[in-house]
């Protein structure tokens, strides 16, 4: 104990090789309830939420991802190897479905909203302003943008700190897995402490 001498530097982040998977920046982009509840307002195309589970997200994930090489899911990347993300990957699962579904249906509109009941057809919003015009315009149209305004309160509606924090699938493996599992067994570990 009496070696111990703690600081306050932070340590930099690996290098991405074989037994680390994630490039140091960019980071993902920041949790951002107000960009997502703008997005959803555009939607022409979204999850039929009276007709579909959470559980089968999963699925339908991998079908409207599967088409066009990824095409329409480009918006909600999450890719920590490459560091490519979407400006939506940080919304929740049915935010996220439902910008896939009006990717898809924008590219294909003879019949591109449905996915055998799955998606529906709702009003967009044909214009922004204020605050959401700003967000969507640095998100772009694919959503392949970058959103750096901050979120001012305006038009978020959460549902719990959990709702935005919803993960889809992994794409970077174990790797991911293993740090997850450590980082819940630490917490565990500090709750037990407490």
């Amino acid at each position: 104990m009496a070696d111990y001498n703690p600081t306050n530097t932070a340590a930099k982040c690996p290098d991405l090789d074989a037994t680390w998977a994630a490039v140091a920046t960019p980071l993902p982009p920041a949790a951002n309830t107000e960009a997502c509840s703008c997005m959803m307002d555009t939607l022409g195309c979204t999850v039929n939420t009276d007709k579909v589970d959470s559980k089968d997200y999963g699925d339908l994930f991998g079908v409207v991802c599967g088409y066009k090489s990824g095409k329409y899911c480009a918006g909600i990347a999450r890719n920590a190897t490459s560091g490519s993300y979407g400006a939506y990957g940080m919304c929740n699962a049915t935010e996220q479905l439902a910008f896939a579904f009006n990717q898809y249906a924008l590219a294909n509109s003879n019949g591109g909203c449905d996915f055998s009941g799955s998606a529906t057809t709702k009003v967009a919003a044909k214009t922004t302003s204020g605050a959401c015009a700003t967000l969507l315009s640095q998100a772009g149209d694919a959503g392949t943008g970058t959103v750096t305004s901050a979120p001012t309160g305006g038009a978020a509606k959460s549902t719990g700190a959990g709702s935005a924090l919803g993960v889809s699938h992994f794409e970077t493996g174990f790797l991911t897995m293993g740090v997850y599992l450590i980082g819940a067994s630490l917490s565990g570990m500090a709750m037990i402490l407490l």
